[in-house]
């Protein structure tokens, strides 16, 4: 009974740990087209309010101190996104959006950097390539949008100098000294790579010709297989503009993607997928305890939306990212619910000193920043498409491989271990192994009972099957140091029957508290029938070493060999499934 005392209290701790921890519910708030269109058209309204009379835009306000950023501090190239984000607005019908980015663009064409053949937008002493980039993409879009082509030649211009800002490599440089009138070489952004990419792709769908489509394909190429290490990322980035760049390169060429880009964008689904998973932890039930720290603001809201959108785009035109669809559209739908919830309305601005600076906007400490709504903007708008869709049929991503949980499971159960906890003492040979087999039995019923109600629980928690992987991965590695380091379990002492030694061999030496976690998790992913196939081969092996292996001498101590082995396999395996679970969409 004491026995059963303390694997009861070891699994209700392990289960606090998995459930309250390493894999808190989530929380993802429904949410409608409807509701997607009425807070992007809020964030326009926003920009529509606060736009000065030059045609730029407040930049950052702190609605504490009522305090506006200086003009000194103006991001150019965040104007550019504006710009862009509005103009994926026109696109959308949001009423306001065309005049609003119109005036934005014409601040910008008061200040291109004219060379011969090519134009650039950046401040007069070094020209970031991003700005003009953003501002390239904006303007196909818009004349997309209105069939309007005034901008033509600003288009070719700025493609140009795009161009030129690209090396052989694919790599594309940062910024442009207009004093030394060269590019700064060396001189490497984190995410103007990507808005080039995106911009070269959207000229060659808007202006063919000028051959701007090869050298997307070569940033595409760069950015797949060269660009985190020739720049010196670890770990790697996620990029959403490369999220838009794939998305419109594979829409546009007849090109399949090659295999490295085919890993890169499913390497870059699961970098967002995993941020989706922690922000919707923190707005669960306790959250806000176990995920505290890092206040997100509404760009941080929109980056993710923006770059699971954009894979979620390119997961329907490639069928070898087909099984990622469904999961990034449910991680996508969530971002957008959260950032729906996070949006400040007409209640929160009633009592503020400027009203018309917080309505619609994404606030963090007080304070909201232009591409907040931006970034924001172009997410919920990107969103749309997915909750016309509806709720995927399954959306469970791709879980790892049944031979690795069934292997994790009997690693767990560990035969050798437990058949050195086997009582023997004063038991004939025949009811020895009865008694190892049918407590084997019982107790791997329990362990498949868990993976059985595995699936269902989790729903109901609302925690996500990677995010319970990653607890069960974490357990399965205590579980296995744990074997490693600790004495084996000590026998029973005699026993007046063979039945008396089957609960003791059932819970806790086959149904032990760290198994049944696992098994949680196992059920989940792969089904009860991945348990069954574990727990029939460990008890077999059970059964089996409990026949063999003699109560002392050198039998007991090569068990004892193969129990520390065994024990370094689980911690392998638990490995293997937490970053499973931590890359996982």
């Amino acid at each position: 009974m004491r026995t059963l005392a303390r694997a009861g209290l070891a699994l209700a701790l392990i289960l606090v740990f998995a459930f309250g921890v390493a894999a808190p519910p989530e929380h993802c708030p429904s949410v409608s087209p409807a509701e997607l269109r009425g807070s992007a058209r809020a964030a326009v309204d926003w920009f529509v309010r606060n736009q000065n009379p030059d045609g730029s835009w407040l930049y950052e306000y702190d609605a504490r101190t009522n305090a506006v950023a200086p003009p000194a501090e103006y991001n150019w190239v965040r104007h550019a996104g504006a710009t862009m984000g509005l103009y994926q607005a026109a696109e959308a019908g949001l009423p306001g959006a065309l005049r609003s980015a119109d005036r934005g663009t014409e601040w910008a064409l008061d200040r291109l950097i004219e060379r011969d053949g090519w134009s650039a937008f950046g401040s007069p002493s070094q020209v970031s390539t991003g700005a003009s980039a953003l501002l390239a993409a904006g303007l196909t879009i818009r004349r997309e949008a209105t069939g309007d082509d005034r901008y033509d030649e600003v288009l070719t211009r700025l493609g140009r100098f795009l161009d030129a800002q690209t090396e052989q490599s694919g790599a594309v440089l940062a910024s442009y000294d207009v004093a030394e009138g060269a590019p700064v070489a060396g001189d490497y952004s984190k995410y103007f790579t990507g808005e080039t990419y995106w911009a070269l792709a959207r000229l060659e769908r808007t202006l063919p010709g000028e051959g701007w489509g090869k050298t997307a394909d070569r940033i595409g190429t760069y950015l797949a297989t060269r660009r985190d290490e020739a720049e010196d990322h670890w770990p790697p980035i996620p990029d959403h503009w490369a999220a838009y760049g794939v998305a419109e390169s594979v829409s546009l060429s007849d090109r399949p993607l090659t295999e490295d880009e085919v890993g890169y964008a499913r390497r870059q689904a699961e970098l967002f997928g995993v941020q989706a998973r922690w922000l919707g932890q923190r707005y669960g039930p306790w959250g806000a305890v176990v995920r505290a720290g890092y206040e997100p603001r509404g760009g941080w809201y929109g980056v993710i939306g923006e770059a699971l959108t954009g894979w979620w785009l390119v997961a329907g035109e490639d069928a070898r990212l087909a099984d990622l669809r469904a999961a990034i559209g449910e991680r996508a739908t969530c971002i957008a619910g959260l950032a729906v919830s996070a949006q400040s309305d007409a209640g929160d601005a009633a009592g503020a000193t400027r009203p018309g600076r917080v309505e619609g906007a994404w606030f963090r400490e007080d304070v909201t920043r232009m591409d907040d709504q931006q970034h924001a903007i172009s997410a919920l708008l990107r969103t749309i498409p997915i909750a016309q869709a509806g709720a995927p049929a399954d959306s469970d991503g791709d879980p790892p491989s049944a031979w690795l949980w069934a292997l994790a499971l009997l690693l767990a159960l560990n035969p050798a271990r437990a058949a050195l906890g086997v009582p023997r003492q004063g038991l004939p040979r025949r009811d020895l192994l009865r008694m190892a087999a049918a407590g084997g039995v019982i107790g791997g019923l329990f362990v498949c009972l868990s993976a059985l109600v595995g699936d269902p629980l989790l729903d109901a928690l609302d925690v996500s099957d990677p995010s319970f992987r990653l607890a069960a991965g974490i357990v399965a590695v205590v579980a296995g140091a744990a074997d490693l380091l600790r004495r084996p379990p000590s026998p029973e002492p005699a026993l007046p029957g063979w039945k008396a030694g089957l609960v003791p061999i059932a819970i806790p030496l086959v149904a032990r508290p760290a198994l049944l976690v696992m098994a949680l998790g196992a059920g989940a992913d792969r089904g009860v029938l991945v348990a069954l196939a574990a727990m029939a081969a460990g008890v077999a092996l059970l059964t089996g070493l409990t026949a063999w292996s003699p109560v002392d001498g050198p039998g007991r101590r090569a068990l004892d060999w193969a129990r520390r082995l065994l024990a370094a396999g689980l911690l392998a395996c638990g490995v293997l499934l937490a970053i499973d679970g931590i890359l996982d969409v």
